[in-house]
């Protein structure tokens, strides 16, 4: 990884989705799958408590890892033979019942779950700070603009409560394709389940069960919820490059209206000692810019064929990590940027009061509540879940 990727995600996610952090995931659908072997008589007790224990704190080199898989085109293959050396007496046990796109399906989706639910813990910062300006600023006039130019009057209120009705919606949509995307992969080599035979409900139950997991029919070559919480994201990340968007326009000294939170060291120019950037509104629109990217490949690996895909389900897995370490700090930096936006009242008003006298829409206060009643629904609904 790259520093400039490194740079451009949150060191939460960074964690999550680090080579060691990888590895054992896989490791944990490993053990998972050990469980599921003893559970169903495919291997012994013994066997699968050897395995898992192997399976946690591992030692194992990455490098060499990487390396090997270069030559057999899998991670899974040196990781079985790594984990079958640590298994003496048990090695026939190792890896019973799947396959390595079971293990990386199966890792990804732990990856995934806890990743999504660091971004959406930043959705609902932004959105709590979205609500708070929007009922603050109810009736603070602001100029509106389109086409970058001076429109209608509006209130800073309803500006917020559009941010705040994308973020909802981004939310909504992402637990939604979340619901659809986070399941076991458990196929075995051709989406058969041909080593449980008969017994393969209490074998997946088995495994699922070890993990938390939901179970479906395997999903080797059908990619699509995958794809559409890809897009979800991609579009939560879209909404927040919007707000990053308004955020630098008002930040421009002409105009004056807001500006990000002052930090040290947030915000200088190498050679321009007077700037103040708006820094966290750009990585929101950087990452914002980069999304159509990977949404694109996801999308092009769809057409993956017969049973099990030959590169086109290879290509996801650098892409998701690219996507989702992307989308991270795109939705922190804006979840910083919200809670301490500094507003200034006074140039929305010198800036408002060179356009021909008008007062705000009547309807600006019913907006406002509609966008706060649907953002206090979702919450309402994520508290039970």
């Amino acid at each position: 990884m790259s520093l400039a990727e490194q740079t451009a995600a949150t060191p939460a996610m960074l964690g999550l989705f680090s080579p060691g952090a990888t590895v054992q995931a896989m490791l944990d659908v490993e053990a998972a799958l050990a469980q599921a072997g003893a559970a169903t008589g495919l291997i012994s007790a013994q066997s699968a408590l050897a395995i898992g224990n192997a399976c946690q704190g591992a030692d194992i080199d990455l490098e060499l890892l990487a390396d090997d898989a270069r030559h057999s085109g899998t991670l899974v293959i040196p990781l079985v033979q790594w984990l079958k050396s640590r298994v003496p007496g048990h090695e026939s046990a190792v890896h019973v019942g799947g396959t390595s796109q079971d293990i990386i399906d199966t890792a990804m989706v732990l990856q995934l779950r806890a990743g999504v639910a660091l971004l959406q813990a930043d959705l609902s910062r932004m959105a709590d700070a979205a609500a708070t300006l929007a009922q603050a600023h109810t009736a603070t006039p602001l100029a509106g603009r389109t086409l970058l130019q001076p429109a209608l009057p509006i209130t800073l209120g309803l500006k917020a409560a559009y941010w705040l009705a994308a973020i909802t919606d981004s939310r909504r949509a992402i637990a939604h394709a979340s619901a659809t995307a986070f399941f076991l992969q458990c196929g075995g080599a051709a989406g058969t389940l041909d080593v449980p035979g008969e017994n393969y409900p209490a074998f997946v139950q088995a495994f699922a069960g070890a993990l938390a997991l939901p179970v479906g029919l395997p999903w080797h070559t059908a990619r699509a919820p995958l794809v559409r919480l890809a897009s979800s994201i991609a579009a939560a990340v879209g909404a927040a490059g919007k707000i990053g968007t308004d955020i630098a326009l008002m930040m421009q000294p002409e105009i004056g209206e807001a500006a990000e939170p002052a930090a040290p060291g947030r915000g200088g120019s190498s050679a321009m000692a007077h700037k103040r950037n708006p820094t966290l509104s750009i990585a929101a629109r950087a990452a914002a810019i980069r999304m159509p990217g990977y949404i694109a490949t996801l999308l092009a690996a769809q057409d993956q064929a017969h049973e099990r895909a030959a590169g086109a389900w290879q290509a996801e897995a650098v892409t998701w990590t690219a996507l989702i370490l992307c989308a991270s700090g795109g939705l922190a930096a804006i979840a910083q940027a919200l809670p301490g936006l500094e507003i200034n009242p006074q140039r929305m008003a010198e800036n408002l009061a060179q356009l021909a006298p008008a007062q705000p829409s009547a309807a600006i206060p019913h907006l406002i509540e509609t966008a706060l009643a649907d953002h206090q629904a979702f919450q309402g609904t994520r508290a039970h879940d």
